[in-house]
This record gives structure tokens, C-alpha cells and sequence, in this order.
């Protein structure tokens, strides 16, 4: 029998409203991380996220509260709670004049292209 494994990133789509100004964290390997959380209309509680790698400088210069975004990335669970958070890759910032509810579904990916090798087999 062979044994098949999960792929290693899982992507999700998160659009919601910022809560808070992001905070930005350095490593002691001098890496870089933003972290704040959004509200998602509809969810109860709220959602961490992290943004890595050049993400970083556009989300703590660029987001705040209450503004819409819609965040892509990988899940993942926090370790200390259990809870559901996203690393995120891209982030679109809509502003405080978008009403995430009402906005066109098309308009929530055109932002993100997803690149499939050529090698291999995939089924999307």
C-alpha cells in the first residue's frame, strides 16, 4: 500500500476588519513579523494573523482598524491556545470604504494568482 501525504501548504482566503494597529516583532535571528487580528462578519471571536517576509513593512505602515482586508495565506494553530491563525502571503487593503459583505466574489481573488508548476500531477 502506498502512503500518501497532506501538501505542506494550505491556502485560505480571510476577509474581514482589522481590530488593531499591527505590531511589529523582531527575532533574535533579526527576522521580522506583523501581528494583529480581524473580525470576519458572520464569525464569533476573532482571528490572529502573521505576516512574514516583505509583507511585513507594507502591513505596519499601511493597515488600520477598521479597515476591510482581505488576507491569503496558510492556516495554521497557535500552540498556546489551540486556536485557528493565518500566516499570511498577500494582503489587500480596501480601506474604511468597503463593505466586505457586499463585495463581489470575483473582486475577493483577482488579487492573487496562484502559480502551478508545470511538473507533476494536479488536480485544481
Amino acid at each position: 500500500m502506498v502512503a500518501l501525504k497532506m501538501p505542506a501548504f494550505n491556502l485560505c482566503i480571510l476577509a474581514g476588519y482589522a481590530e488593531q494597529v499591527p505590531e511589529l516583532h523582531v527575532l533574535k535571528n533579526g527576522n521580522e513579523f506583523a501581528e494583529f487580528s480581524i473580525l470576519v462578519p458572520g464569525e464569533t471571536g476573532s482571528y490572529k494573523i502573521y505576516a512574514t517576509g516583505d509583507l511585513v513593512r507594507a502591513v505596519v505602515e499601511d493597515l488600520k482598524p477598521a479597515e476591510a482586508i482581505i488576507l491569503f495565506g496558510r492556516t495554521t494553530t497557535m500552540k498556546s491556545s489551540g486556536q485557528i491563525c493565518l500566516q499570511a502571503v498577500r494582503a489587500i487593503n480596501h480601506g474604511t470604504e468597503t463593505d466586505l459583505q457586499h463585495l463581489d466574489a470575483l473582486a475577493i481573488v483577482e488579487g492573487f494568482n496562484l502559480q502551478i508548476p508545470s511538473v507533476g500531477y494536479h488536480r485544481v
